[in-house]
C-alpha cells in the first residue's frame, strides 16, 4: 500500500511542482532583480546606498499590509483565479517599473510590486497543502524552493547580461532587464487559469482510488490539527503564530540584508568584474543552497524532525556573516558567501512545516500569511539597515555583523519555541 501512495505522490509532484517551480522563479526574479539593477541605476539615477536599501526594504511594506487579506481572499475564491491575479497584477507593476525617472517613483512602485505580489507565496504553500499529506511536505516544499536557485542560476546572469547588451531605443540596460523580466508574469498569470485546479478531486489524471486516499489523509490530518478554522482574527492572535513570525522575522532579516546587497558585495570584491560576471559569481553560493536545502528537506523527512534542521542551517549563515565581515580576499570571502547561502536556502523548506504541523484549513491560510507578512518585516529592514549602515560607515562591514547577529537570535528563538498541545486546541 505504502509503495502505491508514494507513487501518487509522485505523479503529483510531477504535475505540479515544475509549473510551481516556475511561477515562483519569476516571482523571486521580479522581486530581487533591483539588486541587478542597482549596478547601473544607482548612478543614472543618483541613489545613494540610503536609498537603495529603502528602495529593496520597501517593496517588503506593501506585502505585510495585504498578504493576510490575500489569504483570505484565495481562501474564498480558490487558489488558481486567486494565484493568477496576483501574477498578472504584479506583472504589470514590474513594467510599469522599467520607466522611472526618479528615487520617488522606484518608493511608489516597489511598494506596490509588494501589495500585488502579497499572498503569492504563502498562497502557493497553503495551495500544496490541499495535494501533500503532511508526511510528504518539506521533501515537495524543497522541490518548489529550487525556484530560487533555478533563478539566481539562470536569472542572475541572465539579468547582468541583459544590462550590459541592451541598449535599444536609447534605453539603458537596466530598464531592459526589469521591462522583460516582468513581462512573463503576465504571460504565466493568463495560463494559469488553464493549468492549474485547486484540489485533486478535480483533475483527470488521478485515479479515483488515488483521489480517494488523498483525500481521506488530508481530512484526517484537518481533523487532527491543533488549530483549526477559527476567525481570522483569533489566528492572528493565536501565540505560536505570533511566536513564530517574530521569530521569522530575525531570519528574513539576515537572509534579505544579504540577498539585495550580494551583486554590490561581489562588485566590491574585485571592481573589474563585469555584470555578467558578477551574475555567474551568483551563481556559485546559489548552487550550494540548493544541495543544502534539498538535503535538509530530504532528511528533515526521513527523521520528521523540523525545528533542529532549522536551526543548524541558519547558525552555519551566522558564522558566515561574521567570517565574511573580517575577510577581504576575494576567494575566500566566495567561502563565507556559501556558508551564508546554506542557510539562505537551506531552512525555508522545513520551515514552512513547523506551523502546518499544528494549523489546518483556514487557520493554515490565514496563519501562513501572517508568519510571513510579519517575518517580511524583517525584508523590509534587512537592506534597509544594511543601507544605513554603509551610508555611516563607508563599508559594509558593520552591517555583515548586524546581519550574522540576527540569524543568532532567530536561531535562538526557534529553539525556545514550543508547539501547542492537543489541550490547547
Amino acid at each position: 500500500m505504502l509503495a502505491s501512495q508514494d507513487l501518487t505522490i509522485k505523479k503529483i509532484r510531477r504535475r505540479l511542482i515544475p509549473y510551481l517551480l516556475l511561477l515562483y522563479a519569476i516571482a523571486y526574479l521580479d522581486r530581487t532583480n533591483i539588486s541587478y539593477a542597482a549596478l547601473q541605476m544607482n548612478s543614472s539615477l543618483g541613489i545613494t546606498p540610503g536609498q537603495f536599501g529603502m528602495v529593496a526594504s520597501i517593496f517588503f511594506i506593501g506585502y505585510f499590509l495585504f498578504e493576510v487579506p490575500s489569504n483570505i481572499a484565495l481562501n474564498k475564491f480558490g487558489a488558481r483565479k486567486w494565484i493568477a491575479r496576483i501574477l498578472i497584477s504584479w506583472g504589470v507593476v514590474a513594467i510599469i517599473t522599467a520607466f522611472v525617472t526618479s528615487v520617488y517613483h522606484l518608493y511608489i512602485l516597489r511598494f506596490l510590486l509588494g501589495a500585488a505580489e502579497a499572498g503569492f507565496f504563502p498562497g502557493i504553500a497553503f495551495y500544496l497543502t490541499f495535494w501533500f499529506p503532511r508526511r510528504y511536505r518539506a521533501s515537495a516544499m524543497a522541490t518548489f524552493f529550487l525556484a530560487q536557485i533555478a533563478c539566481n542560476c539562470l536569472g542572475a546572469p541572465l539579468s547582468g547580461f541583459i544590462m550590459d547588451h541592451a541598449d535599444w531605443m536609447n534605453m539603458q540596460g537596466w530598464r531592459w532587464m526589469i521591462l522583460l523580466e516582468g513581462i512573463p508574469a503576465v504571460v504565466l498569470g493568463i495560463t494559469t487559469l488553464f493549468v492549474l485546479r485547486d484540489t485533486p478531486n478535480e483533475v483527470k489524471w488521478l485515479t479515483a482510488e488515488e483521489k480517494a486516499w488523498i483525500t481521506h489523509e488530508l481530512n484526517e490530518e484537518h481533523r487532527q490539527s491543533q488549530v483549526r478554522d477559527l476567525h481570522w482574527w483569533k489566528i492572528l492572535a493565536n501565540r505560536h503564530v505570533l511566536y513564530l513570525a517574530i521569530t521569522y522575522v530575525w531570519i528574513v532579516m539576515a537572509i534579505y540584508g544579504i540577498t539585495f546587497w550580494m551583486p554590490t558585495l561581489i562588485k566590491g570584491f574585485q571592481q573589474h568584474f563585469s555584470n555578467t560576471v558578477i551574475g555567474f559569481l551568483v551563481v556559485i553560493p546559489t548552487l550550494v543552497g540548493g544541495v543544502a536545502m534539498l538535503i535538509n528537506g530530504w532528511h528533515s523527512d526521513r527523521t520528521m524532525e523540523r525545528k533542529w534542521h532549522v536551526i543548524t542551517v541558519i547558525t552555519i549563515g551566522a558564522a558566515g556573516m561574521y567570517l565574511l565581515a573580517v575577510t577581504s580576499n576575494t576567494w575566500l570571502s566566495m567561502l563565507w558567501l556559501c556558508l551564508i547561502s546554506i542557510a539562505a536556502y537551506g531552512y525555508i523548506a522545513v520551515w514552512w512545516t513547523i506551523p502546518t504541523a499544528f494549523l489546518s484549513g483556514l487557520s493554515a491560510a490565514v496563519g501562513l500569511a501572517a508568519i510571513n507578512s510579519v517575518g517580511n518585516l524583517g525584508g523590509f529592514l534587512g537592506p534597509w539597515i544594511v543601507g544605513s549602515l554603509v551610508d555611516w560607515t563607508g563599508t559594509p562591514r558593520a552591517g555583515l555583523l548586524f546581519l550574522g547577529t540576527s540569524f543568532v537570535i532567530g536561531a535562538v528563538m526557534l529553539a525556545c519555541f514550543r508547539p501547542p498541545l492537543n489541550k490547547e486546541a
